[in-house]
């Protein structure tokens, strides 16, 4: 059985110094006074021909400690405002021993988009191989959102650094320095709210709509231009 979370969430580029005042500005108020950590390397997979990327969808694996190894399987849907991200994840256990994805354990019945199941079943008997891995320490709290004195939502804060690593060429390096507004009841007004107090602390952060999937196959998309600029060189040489 698939567990699925639909998430709403904003997303702000920051750097390290305006990220901790943020932190420090904001945590005091955390729901039940309730800050945690978690450093969970995630590996991203995906097909030879990147058929789950070209898909619009994002495939991942971590460890999670009461369960053992989990894969997610993340989708946009639509969205009436571009500056928030909203996704469907499908998640299934993997086991403690197996850190390998397998798209067939998705009860495909719980995807309500057609078109993303249909997608998945395609995809489903196709090899899968490692591209990149987000490794990202996170600090994260909860807050209560008040609209003209009056609570409408609360929203997980998660201050994210660290770096997503290409799995074949290990020189390809993304930093990440991000903060995550994420709705987690109520209103969605809540995320927009939260996010313009964030960016009147910290003036030079700033909204970005690219997920750390999308920043991870931009490091593929270099990677396979410097593979095939090696090739060129090498047919080059060759040929003189």
């Amino acid at each position: 059985m698939s567990d699925i979370e639909h998430e709403i969430e904003a997303k702000i580029n920051v750097s390290a110094e305006e990220m901790q005042v943020v932190f420090d500005a904001l945590s005091k108020d955390a729901v039940n006074g309730k800050i945690k950590k978690k450093h969970r390397p995630r590996a991203y997979f995906d097909t030879k021909k990147r058929r789950i990327s070209k898909a619009k969808m994002a495939l991942r694996v971590q460890h999670k400690d009461s369960v053992g190894y989990e894969q997610t399987l993340k989708y946009e849907v639509a969205s009436d405002d571009e500056n928030k991200m909203s996704r469907i994840e499908v998640k299934n256990t993997l086991g403690k021993d197996s850190q390998k994805p397998d798209l067939s354990l998705i009860d495909l019945s719980t995807v309500e988009d057609k078109n993303i199941s249909g997608q998945i079943k395609s995809i489903s008997s196709k090899k899968l191989e490692h591209v990149f891995t987000a490794s990202v320490k996170r600090r994260f709290f909860v807050l209560p959102v008040e609209n003209n004195g009056v609570e409408i939502a609360k929203v997980e804060l998660a201050f994210d650094v660290g770096e997503i690593t290409h799995a074949k060429n290990e020189g390809l390096v993304h930093n990440v320095s991000e903060i995550e507004v994420e709705l987690k009841s109520g209103d969605a007004l809540g995320v927009d709210i939260m996010c313009e107090h964030i960016l009147s602390i910290a003036p030079n952060a700033y909204l970005s709509s690219v997920s750390k999937a999308e920043a991870g196959y931009r490091l593929d998309s270099h990677a396979k231009e410097n593979e095939k600029g090696a090739c060129i060189s090498t047919k080059h040489k060759l040929k003189r």
